[in-house]
């Protein structure tokens, strides 16, 4: 009986060193030399597989008396490649120069993007920049396309937007079950930036168990496809809405979503704050259920007439009653 128990003991520690030794079994992730580079970025993920961070990686502002802040067109880390798992571990990536985006994959003109990434365990900060980015077209409707650009007269500028939004509705599928299913997952994230903090085109992409926070945005989360899964997150929105359907959680073409059991917080107020916690653009039988909102009384607002809803057990909640977000991220 001794030697029995002796057995099944070393075949339950040889099983949890094996899991042990694949959970630790990841390419480590460095930033790049600043002495050799303008800014501090990660080198581009080209390959499947699973990759994590053994400290935090930080770009910090750049700036010299005669010339003032730089400002660099790049991100933190661009991933090339599908099927891809990126853990921090506990860690952070922050893009403090200005201009230096988060997480990046693709480009939203190419029909086809990459599959199945996973972004999770820790912080992620964007100061100028968006966070999560994977092809992501910049708007959805005439007003996303509206960009103060100096000396260009108002004929001009609506004959930019027109373009605009007409190269976009182009490209993007046709109908929301025309998507490509890429099944991202973002998970245990703690995300502060400007613009949107995720986005991402492509059907059944999973947001989950996380602290989400945007400042004089676009959207803090920002889903173009149908099926998408947006639970147990607190979704923070601050500052000014940069247009007409900013919201906290904006869809487009997301037929089926479902948006349940998260806190959604908007510190906003007056003109500056968004029309509602959700905007829906052309996106049927979205089902928004169990959520707590906090510091807006609108719900939802349909950019169309043909987006829709079905909402259960929602409550509007004082703002005194809102959650911390210390901690863990997510719904405690």
């Amino acid at each position: 009986m001794k030697t029995s128990i002796f057995t099944l003991t070393l075949v339950i520690s040889n099983f949890l060193s094996i899991c042990a030794f694949a959970q630790d079994n990841c390419k480590i992730l460095k930033g790049s030399d600043p002495k050799e580079n303008i800014s501090i970025r990660i080198n581009d993920i080209t390959r499947a597989g699973n990759y994590c961070l053994t400290g935090d990686i930080i770009s910090p502002k750049l700036s010299s008396f005669a010339e003032g802040e730089y400002y660099i067109n790049a991100d933190m880390l661009e991933i090339d490649a599908s099927t891809v798992v990126v853990d921090l571990r506990g860690f952070t990536i922050f893009g403090e120069t200005n201009g230096l985006k988060g997480i990046s994959s693709g480009y939203w003109k190419k029909t086809i993007g990459n599959q199945n990434i996973t972004i999770r365990n820790g912080t992620l900060k964007s100061r100028t920049q968006s966070g999560i980015d994977f092809n992501r077209p910049n708007g959805s409707i005439f007003t996303d396309f509206y960009y103060s650009v100096g000396g260009v007269t108002k004929e001009k500028q609506l004959e930019n937007q027109k373009s605009d939004l007409r190269e976009t509705l182009e490209i993007l599928p046709k109908s929301a079950d025309a998507y490509q299913k890429t099944e991202h997952l973002i998970e245990r994230m703690k995300i502060e930036s400007k613009i949107v903090s995720i986005g991402i085109k492509g059907a059944a992409n999973i947001i989950r168990n996380n602290t989400i926070e945007i400042t004089d945005g676009h959207a803090a989360i920002y889903l173009f496809g149908p099926n998408q899964l947006i639970e147990n997150n607190i979704i923070i929105f601050k500052g000014k809405a940069a247009v007409e359907s900013a919201a906290a959680i904006k869809l487009h073409q997301a037929d089926g979503t479902i948006i349940r059991n998260n806190d959604i917080i908007i510190e906003s107020m007056g003109d500056e704050s968004p029309k509602a916690a959700i905007s829906l653009i052309d996106s049927k039988d979205v089902v928004i259920e169990n959520n707590r909102i906090y510091g807006i009384n609108t719900l939802v607002k349909n950019w169309d007439d043909k987006s829709n809803s079905i909402e259960k057990n929602n409550e509007f909640r004082s703002m005194f009653r809102r959650p911390l977000t210390i901690g863990e991220p997510g719904v405690h």
